[in-house]
């Protein structure tokens, strides 16, 4: 009887304590965490943008929340110093934990507003006032927050102005702007790449949410940093990409799921879709990095091998990027230029290696302002600036690209001074 009762007690005991321990919630199973970080630099100290990079840090927590393994993205905001929020650079954290809860909380209502996201962000490192394009400050952020992370991979999103390689053009000068719009404290490409080289860590993806950085010139500066890189030829609206939609799809660091990010990005932006609102346009696409060498070397022999066409060569007739007279002729088709200078027909090689590089690319089809309309049949994702002789600032600025030298343009004796 008593061996009985013994038993009997223990029983009842642990109900009992079962009991106590059980949450309101039914207790759901641990997930296997994503073996990636995505790290977004965010640069809103300047002209037109801060309140839509604000939106994005809050599409940012929307997008973890459709999450199905726990992850964390990791947010340097330099933003305006009277922001409500914070008058000096900060990094923000954003975990999930797979089941759609995001810093612990659950899946917000539609109506709650862009602060009232932002507020439930984790604040894990605050800097003083500094030059967030600087090449040492950018440096130390990537290294301060890559050493809070402990996951295989990265992925960085740069998130401001962009003008591609060009020096102090419309708000900027190649990627960003901090101290306030037309300050001229911005940073170079080259630089860019330098910094993330220096982490000693190479990069799953590059996302350039700034304008018309998708330029061979861009792109073949990243080739030892970063394996894929996302990014636009054109404009991109100042609303910039849909996280919301397209940040879970990071974290999968396939092609696929890259493939996906840019279909998320034209369908927001599509006139018949109307989640754009007025930003009814678009062009996107993904580059394999890892082809940018072999692409460079068939680039260098084109133009070589057509350096007497291309001394008088003007590319007018081409597909170009720019808009209106400051940015006119940033960069022109890649494709079609490589077409044009062989009489219509692209070598095969050529044409075989285009498709291992770009392997996607999307635009948005009626566009309603006609200067950013697509010409599909001579889009190719990938851009090309053609030196020409009314623009000689750029022409000196091109020349100390790393690309000049490996491209065949140092080949070229132009007919006019270059």
């Amino acid at each position: 009887m008593i061996k009985k009762f013994i038993g009997s007690l223990t029983f009842l005991l642990i109900t009992l304590l079962s009991a106590c321990n059980t949450d309101d919630e039914p207790k759901v199973p641990d997930l296997p965490k994503s073996d990636m970080t995505v790290i977004a630099y965010l640069l809103a100290d300047t002209s037109i943008i801060p309140d839509d990079l604000w939106t994005n840090v809050a599409a940012i927590y929307d997008g973890l929340s459709l999450m199905d393994k726990p992850a964390s993205v990791y947010i340097y905001w330099d933003g305006t110093s009277n922001s409500s929020f914070w008058d000096h650079p900060v990094v923000l954290k954003f975990s999930t934990d797979g089941h759609g809860k995001v810093n612990g909380q659950p899946q917000l209502p539609q109506d709650a507003t862009v602060d009232e996201v932002v507020e439930l962000a984790e604040v894990v490192k605050e800097y003083p006032q500094q030059m967030s394009t600087d090449k040492d400050v950018m440096a130390r952020v990537l290294k301060d927050i890559i050493g809070m992370t402990d996951t295989e991979r990265l992925g960085l999103i740069a998130g401001s102005h962009g003008s591609a390689w060009l020096d102090k053009i419309n708000f900027s000068r190649s990627f960003g702007e901090d101290g306030g719009a037309n300050s001229g404290n911005t940073i170079t490409i080259k630089d860019m790449a330098d910094v993330m080289k220096s982490t000693g860590r190479h990069f799953d993806f590059l996302l350039f949410d700034a304008c018309n950085m998708a330029t061979i010139e861009v792109y073949y500066d990243f080739k030892d940093v970063v394996d894929y890189m996302i990014g636009s030829v054109l404009e991109v609206p100042a609303i910039g990409f849909p996280y919301e939609s397209t940040l879970h799809y990071l974290f999968e660091h396939s092609i696929e799921s890259y493939k996906k990010v840019c279909d998320e990005f034209v369908k927001f932006y599509d006139p018949d879709m109307s989640d754009g609102g007025n930003w009814q346009w678009g062009t996107v696409s993904l580059v394999d990095n890892k082809q940018m060498d072999n692409l460079t070397s068939l680039v260098k022999r084109e133009i070589v091998k057509n350096k007497d066409l291309l001394a008088t060569y003007t590319p007018y007739h081409l597909q170009e990027y720019g808009r209106g007279s400051k940015t006119q002729y940033i960069s022109c088709d890649l494709e079609q230029f490589l077409k044009d200078i062989n009489g219509g027909t692209l070598p095969t090689d050529v044409k075989d290696q285009l498709n291992k590089t770009i392997l996607y690319k999307s635009h948005v089809e009626d566009s309603r302002y006609s200067e950013f309309r697509i010409d599909a049949e001579n889009y190719s994702g990938l851009g090309i600036y053609i030196p020409y002789k009314s623009r000689s600032a750029w022409n000196e600025t091109f020349k100390a690209l790393n690309w000049y030298p490996v491209s065949g343009w140092n080949e070229v004796t132009f007919s006019w001074n270059f």
